[in-house]
């Protein structure tokens, strides 16, 4: 009998704190759901982000958190009513977080596997995200243009693009 009620008392816990998939991305970007917040969303708001990640797991064949992060900015503001249209989303990798941006075959050739990024990617350009890479980290790890996924774009830096999307009105978000 105590077996079953500690069982029902762990499967309690997970329903009250487990995450909600999407809407807009499924597998990435999972949320909790927050009763109440006393900040509320403006849904008819345009919210116009650059994300600023530079750097990465200990693991090659580990996902970034840090990427997942902007699929989490997504769902988040979805699930909250916010339409998907109202969210003007960059990312910009650099740093560490370079090795992110290249195909399935680049990444396998330098880490043995391939990139555990690439779905990730390719649901954020799905979702509108634009996706850069610093073209000096880029250049300054050996990469090839080939080995660039196609869900990624070029710039000239990161420190380019941060500052073209600033002056457009993008408000940063570091979460390294």
């Amino acid at each position: 009998m105590k077996k079953i009620l500690f069982t029902l008392f762990l499967l309690s816990f997970s329903v009250v704190f487990s995450q909600n998939a999407g809407p807009i991305i499924q597998d990435y970007g999972k949320t909790f759901t927050i009763e109440n917040p006393d900040l509320l969303l403006k849904k008819d708001t345009l919210y116009k982000v650059i994300f600023d990640v530079y750097t990465d797991v200990e693991k090659s064949s580990e996902i970034n958190r840090s990427i997942e992060t902007v699929a989490r900015f997504l769902n988040m503001h979805a699930q909250q009513g916010v339409p998907l249209e109202n969210m003007k989303v960059v990312l910009v990798l650099h740093g560490k977080a370079t090795k992110n941006a290249l195909n399935d075959v680049g990444f396998e050739k330098k880490f043995g596997h391939k990139n555990p990024n690439s779905e990730l990617l390719a649901a954020l350009k799905k979702s509108n995200v634009s996706t850069f890479v610093c073209g000096q980290s880029f250049t300054a790890r050996g990469y090839k243009r080939d080995d660039l996924s196609s869900n990624v774009k070029i710039s000239l830096s990161a420190l380019t693009a941060l500052v073209e999307y600033q002056s457009k009105g993008y408000q940063i978000i570091n979460f390294n």
